[in-house]
């Protein structure tokens, strides 16, 4: 099992890479076999390749991300993130506020990911 520490350090550099806008960073956080359903709910994508995709189709949609940490919280091989994340958009921003639970593997990478919100934590303004 990951210590603490390493999964504390793998999620950070998850959230960096987003602010960063470092595609290359983002994918070498993933076990191949990831499992990422975002949101719960939805169809969970599988493999780094969908992950890409995912990736892709975000920065498509959104000029920007600024994702900040509210709260990290790790247990056993697991840990939670409550964040909030701000989309810039042509036409304005967009709010979300959610959690974002991983579970990272022996080799500190992501096996799964997924993410909770809502549409009462989705604000759009601008």
């Amino acid at each position: 099992m990951p210590a603490a520490d390493q999964i504390r350090a793998t999620v950070l550099r998850y959230v960096d890479s987003f602010n960063r806008k470092d595609r290359a960073q983002f994918l070498s956080l993933f076990a191949e076999d990831v499992v990422q359903t975002d949101p719960v709910g939805s169809e969970p994508r599988i493999g780094t390749t969908a992950i890409a995709a995912f990736w892709d189709g975000l920065y498509a949609s959104c000029d920007g991300v600024d994702f900040r940490v509210t709260d990290l919280v790790v247990s056993g091989d697991e840990a939670a993130l409550v964040f909030h994340l701000t989309q810039t958009l042509s036409s304005g921003f967009v709010d979300i506020d959610g959690v974002d639970v991983f579970q990272i593997d022996d080799d500190g990478r992501i096996a799964s990911v997924k993410g909770y919100s809502d549409a009462d934590h989705v604000k759009q303004r601008g």
